[in-house]
């Protein structure tokens, strides 16, 4: 039943949840060094959209075992969260940044790290807005985009446990998160402010100095990653406090190399997937794995684990020839992740696939560099941020990405009520059309609990089928 390689539904997968082996049933457990032997996470789609992301009932999903793995890991993570807080462990909220400070705080032991920012699609997957109501009443409306429902959360306190700090990213960054991180200090919570550099570019008038180059390929200017490097060390300084213990070169060391073999499996996946002709794995699947790369997900063991069983998966998807979607699908790249999960599902049924992803996190992708000290070369990885530069640079990296996949079209799933997507969008589809040559689409994603939105759906039927006539010949 297993080695099927379809697209099911939630009730096809709760039909087959009694024919899950046992013994891979038990080797799927979360924070294995603080319960002994771990505790088991691998429950179906449909019996966490009866505990509230309802969204689950609408999607399809991968047929592989490796496919349910991740999909029960993303999803409870908030049960390691609360579970590690009643057990003693410091919680941390990492905030902005998105890649480079798990890596630091993680060197912390017996603590957890999570992103605050992840929760701007919980409204989706709840497909209600308590949330969003919540962060309403605190000061945070319509005005900011859906990343205020990391304050609804913040006051609810059912997606995660009260942090024992709030680490706040600001800068070079988004200016929505930015007012939502002052409420969230406003209303008590211990947070520590930390500020991450521009990255100019090489032809800046602005600087003089000599560019040095990352190992994403990014141009940064040294000043700026000196700067960060500094901000950092505040970042452990006060981790430190917290924590009261002292964390040494050796602990940030042994940090760094956990999150880089974790950087290096997404990557791999994702050059695996998006490079084949027929995707061995959908893009829904993708997503989540992609997700994983910041902050692992508040357990980078079974992190490791969980990519594993991917990628083998994918090895022999591919030793076979084998994919769930359908024989040579449009091949699309997909800009910004959209905030209703269901436009992926969307997008396979019109015949489409995901052939590369921008999704801003792509800095956390990349390696961390080893022949410097953590904090230099964790602030590098923050000047890769595509987030802290031009919008002229972000489109760089998606017409990289879609030549190196060979996509047939772009969309651009702007976030609604983003301060930088009515910008970005536009200025990204002129430079990717451009440089191209191919079609771009770019629309706002509305919040539409239960249903998609009608018209986002006839503007991506109307992409796919102008896909469908210039594959034609003549």
């Amino acid at each position: 039943m297993f080695n099927d390689v379809k697209k099911i539904s939630v009730m096809e997968w709760e039909e087959r949840m009694p024919q899950v082996p046992e013994a891979y049933r038990a080797s799927c457990m979360f924070l294995r060094s603080l319960v002994p032997g771990g505790v088991r996470y691998l429950f179906s789609p449909y019996e966490y959209s009866c505990r509230g992301d309802t969204l689950l009932r609408r999607l399809k999903f991968d047929s592989s075992l490796a496919a349910l793995r991740l999909w029960a890991f993303i999803f409870s993570e908030k049960d390691r969260l609360f579970l590690a807080k009643e057990k003693g462990w410091k919680i941390f909220a990492a905030m902005k940044d998105l890649g480079p400070v798990p890596v630091l705080s993680y060197a912390v032991p017996d603590s957890l790290t999570f992103y605050a920012d992840e929760l701007w699609w919980a409204p989706c997957f709840a497909e209600e807005s308590h949330l969003l109501d919540e962060a309403a009443k605190l000061g945070a409306g319509e005005e900011l985009c859906f990343v205020r429902a990391a304050l609804g959360a913040m006051k609810t306190l059912d997606y995660f446990p009260r942090p024992d700090l709030c680490i706040a990213g600001v800068g070079a960054c988004c200016d929505d998160f930015s007012a939502v991180m002052q409420l969230i200090e406003a209303e008590g919570f211990p947070t520590h402010w930390w500020e991450m550099a521009v990255r100019f570019e090489p032809t800046s008038p602005i600087i003089k100095e000599a560019f040095l180059h990352s190992p994403g390929g990014s141009p940064y200017q040294r000043s700026g990653r000196d700067f960060v490097a500094g901000q950092l060390k505040g970042v452990v300084k006060r981790l430190e406090e917290v924590s009261g213990i002292p964390v040494t070169d050796a602990m940030l060391e042994q940090s760094r190399d956990k999150f880089n073999i974790i950087r290096s499996k997404v990557s791999e996946l994702r050059d695996l997937v998006y490079g084949a002709k027929q995707p061995p794995l959908p893009g829904l699947e993708m997503l989540l794995a992609e997700f994983i790369a910041p902050h692992a997900c508040s357990d980078p063991d079974e992190a490791v684990c969980v990519l594993d069983d991917l990628l083998a998966t994918v090895k022999h998807r591919l030793s076979l020839n084998a994919s769930p979607l359908t024989p040579d699908p449009l091949r699309i790249f997909w800009a910004t992740p959209p905030t209703d999960a269901a436009l992926i599902t969307l997008l396979e049924d019109l015949g489409g696939c995901i052939a590369g992803t921008e999704y801003m996190i792509s800095h956390a992708f990349f390696p961390i560099a080893t022949d410097r000290h953590p904090f230099d070369a964790v602030a590098e990885n923050c000047m890769d941020d595509p987030m802290t530069g031009s919008a002229g640079f972000r489109a760089r990296r998606i017409v990289e990405g879609a030549k190196k996949y060979g996509a047939e079209g772009v969309i651009i799933s702007g976030i609604s009520g983003a301060s930088h997507c009515a910008f970005d969008e536009k200025a990204i589809t002129e430079i990717v059309s451009k440089e191209l040559n191919i079609p771009v689409l770019s629309f706002d994603v509305p919040y539409s609990p239960g249903r998609l939105s009608a018209q986002v759906v006839n503007r991506m039927e109307g992409f796919m089928d102008m896909l469908k006539q210039r594959r034609k010949p003549g």
